[in-house]
Parts: C-alpha cells; sequence; structure tokens
C-alpha cells in the first residue's frame, strides 16, 4: 500500500512538471548575429509588414528564427525599408526599445524570446512554403525569406503592461 501511495505522489509529480518540460525553448541573445529585415509596408491597425531572413539548419526553423529576428529589430533595433520599396512611401521604423531600457529589464526580454512568448506578435503572411530565391541552400544550412506581419500595436501594449515605457496618457500625468 506504501509503495502504490508513492507510485501516484511521483505520477502527479511528473504530471505537473511536464508542461513546463513540453514547452518550447528558443536560443536567443541580445546582439547575437546581425539581422536581415526590412520593412515593406504598414498593414491594417498599424501592424508592419516586413521582409525577414534567417539561416537555419533547416527551413523550419530558419523561419522560426526570422520571426524571432523580427520581433528583435521591431524592439531593439528599428527596421529600415527595403532599397526595392524607396519611393513608395515606405520609412524607416524606430526601435520601440533603448539599449538602457533593455538592460534595465534584461531578464524579462530574455524569457519573452526564450520562452517564446514572442511569437503572439509575429505571423506569416506566406500563402505558401518558401521556395525558389525565398529557400535555398547555404553552408549552414537554409537560407529563407518570408514575409511577416509584426504586431507593432501589441508590443507597445506589452512594452506599456510590463512598466517598460509609458503610453502616450502616461505623459500628460503628473
Amino acid at each position: 500500500m506504501r509503495n502504490l501511495k508513492f507510485i501516484i505522489i511521483c505520477l502527479l509529480a511528473c504530471i505537473s512538471v511536464m508542461p513546463d518540460a513540453a514547452a518550447k525553448k528558443y536560443k536567443w541573445s541580445y546582439g547575437s548575429h546581425a539581422l536581415e529585415v526590412y520593412t515593406t509596408g504598414q498593414g491594417a491597425g498599424r501592424t508592419q509588414l516586413v521582409k525577414a531572413w534567417a539561416v537555419a539548419k533547416n527551413a523550419d526553423k530558419a523561419i522560426e528564427q526570422a520571426k524571432m529576428d523580427a520581433v528583435t529589430a521591431a524592439l531593439f533595433t528599428g527596421i529600415p525599408f527595403d532599397a526595392r520599396t524607396h519611393g513608395m512611401g515606405v520609412s524607416n521604423l524606430q526601435p520601440l526599445v533603448k539599449e538602457e531600457q533593455y538592460r534595465e529589464y534584461q531578464t524579462l526580454f530574455d524569457d519573452f524570446f526564450k520562452k517564446g512568448d514572442f511569437m503572439q506578435f509575429v505571423r506569416d503572411v506566406n500563402s505558401a512554403y518558401p521556395s525558389g530565391e525565398n529557400n535555398v541552400s547555404v553552408s549552414g544550412g537554409r537560407r529563407v525569406g518570408v514575409n511577416l506581419v509584426v504586431d507593432y500595436p501589441g508590443l507597445r501594449h506589452w512594452l506599456e503592461q510590463n512598466g517598460i515605457t509609458k503610453g502616450l496618457g502616461g505623459h500628460f500625468r503628473n
């Protein structure tokens, strides 16, 4: 009877830990590599349309990396316009966070990326799997380019909720 209780307790402990163990972890570190992300226009609700390129062992990992790079660029480096769209009303996007803010909230940002929370602020708009010039073999695996929508208003709201930036209304309060 004691062994049965012990086994049940162990099983319950394993089940309660499983969701954390099963959660996907992402590799991310601030400034770890050059980002290749360009703005291509503005979407509905002030979202931003971007094209992001990334290299990884396979195309699926490269797509994930491109999404992470797009959010990283939106937050920390800004996103330049694509030279091919210059003159069509597209301009550079400024970063949402200053480097000092990253340093102050480093643990929060690191968790945001490593736990995959950034994925709620970016989505793929490709109608099919990247092919042709958007999915080529390179020495490091696959170089993939994807069209994405970055939820800038959502990112701003997340920054406000976490006390990193003030909303426009906060500038008028005493």
